[in-house]
């Protein structure tokens, strides 16, 4: 199979036929442009085996279609199936433009290919219409397949319309203690979006993708922009959009209950989230992109209906279908835990020489001097620990008890820190201590 790859010609044929990635929705609707393709070749072979025996002329022309049927080898096979064959390529057209008006193709992206496909339908309606210009039944079959298809639009445009009134009926009724914030606070109806402020080419993303976002955030490099993230999508789950105002790429995710903030700061902050939305920060600058909130999830999620939201980002990804998005499904590692047999696996690989050379990665090594001065200035400037925090950390710490050598109780203390103040030693000297057999603590 290797030669599938490293061929020039088979390359081409294997990454069109075995390697091509499709959609986990995919039905067989999808069939009849590959139908169509096969209808093509079938009309050009048997076209031209009855090329080789009919006689384009007035007086011979009928005597040459007698003699394909009754004189040719198998000719009567070759015309009716040249005949029917074209018949069921018209009506496989007609179901793939259906198909494609049922499930809006004709939307952006697929703009330029859903042109293409119309005008190709015209032309052949056309070859059609001169080749059976004596038949007038014909040309009005026509017309009325293509008054059932702009009904068709109509009644999609209608549908579409109802679903967005959907939705925002549903995000009225979300319960407020939930969603304490506003939940729509932008749209991109033509009434609204020209108020809104934000630069004119969001808005032409915006219109261009046809989309209706709840929340949107520019100059993603100020800190009062992160703030307000952090703020208005505190509480909320749903679907986000990272997109590129130069390029118009954009990433498609999902965040969890209370997510939001952290999907933000991973992905363009912190550069923990996607690579290819990292290396187009780096290239573009943070102030070139925008953070949009598509849909929001009206329940908080957890691991019984973490499949709804992700069901949710699927349909995203299929309607939008991201650039910068890798995988075109949507997962999530959601409340999944490792079985025993993992984290024994994980225990087994962990050994000792695997630890040795970890851990001398690093020894040796020695900080700049210029990066000393920084963690140091960075810990002399932490803010002192919250009284309620310190209650927090007490409850969780095993209290310490001292005896002297003579068995007598030298003192009880609550925390490791209490101890080692009280017998003025560091508490690290405590910890290893606690981890010998005898666990002493010679004073000094």
């Amino acid at each position: 199979m290797r030669i599938l790859k490293t061929h020039v010609l088979l390359r081409l044929v294997n990454s069109y036929l075995v390697d091509s990635p499709q959609p986990a929705n995919i039905t067989y609707l999808w069939n009849f442009g590959s139908l169509l393709g096969v209808c093509l070749i079938i009309q050009i072979l048997t076209g031209a085996f009855l090329a080789m025996h009919y006689t384009p002329n007035v007086e011979l022309a009928f005597n040459s279609v007698e003699h394909i049927m009754r004189d040719v080898n198998n000719g009567w096979i070759i015309r009716y199936t040249h005949a029917n064959v074209a018949s069921f390529f018209f009506i496989f057209v007609y179901m793939h433009i259906g198909r494609g008006l049922y499930y809006s193709s004709y939307k952006t992206p697929r703009v330029l290919v859903w042109s293409i496909g119309v005008i190709i339908l015209v032309l052949m309606m056309a070859i059609g219409f001169l080749g059976y210009q004596y038949s007038p039944k014909w040309f009005s079959i026509n017309i009325i397949i293509i008054l059932f298809f702009i009904c068709m639009v109509k009644l999609n445009n209608i549908k579409n319309k109802n679903i967005i009134i959907y939705k925002q009926l549903n995000l009225k009724k979300i319960n407020k203690d939930l969603y304490p914030v506003s939940l729509r606070k932008y749209s991109t109806s033509s009434i609204v979006v020209n108020s809104i402020d934000i630069s004119d080419r969001l808005k032409d993303i915006i219109k261009e993708l046809d989309l209706n976002p709840v929340y949107i955030f520019e100059n993603l490099n100020l800190e009062n922009t992160r703030k307000q993230i952090l703020n208005d999508t505190r509480g909320l789950s749903g679907i986000y959009m990272i997109v590129n105002k130069i390029t118009t790429d954009y990433y498609i995710g999902s965040a969890a209950t209370n997510k939001f903030y952290s999907r933000f700061s991973n992905h363009l902050i912190y550069f923990r989230g996607s690579k290819i939305v990292k290396l187009a920060v780096k290239k573009y600058n943070l102030e070139n992109f925008a953070f949009i909130v598509l849909d929001l999830y009206p329940n908080i999620v957890t691991k019984e209906n973490n499949k709804e939201l992700m069901d949710l980002e699927d349909k995203y990804l299929k309607l939008l279908l991201p650039n910068y998005n890798i995988l075109t499904e949507a997962g999530s590692s959601f409340g999944y835990k490792h079985s025993e047999i993992d984290r024994q696996k994980m225990k087994d690989i962990y050994t000792d020489t695997r630890r040795e050379m970890i851990g001398s990665l690093n020894r040796g090594n020695k900080l700049l001097q210029e990066t000393i001065e920084k963690i140091r200035e960075k810990a002399l400037n932490r803010l002192p620990m919250l009284e309620e925090t310190k209650k927090k950390c007490i409850t969780h710490t095993r209290p310490i008890i001292f005896y002297n050598l003579n068995g007598t109780i030298y003192g009880k203390y609550s925390t490791i820190i209490d101890a080692a103040k009280a017998i003025n030693c560091n508490e690290k000297t405590i910890r290893r201590s606690l981890q010998t057999e005898k666990k002493i603590v010679k004073r000094q």
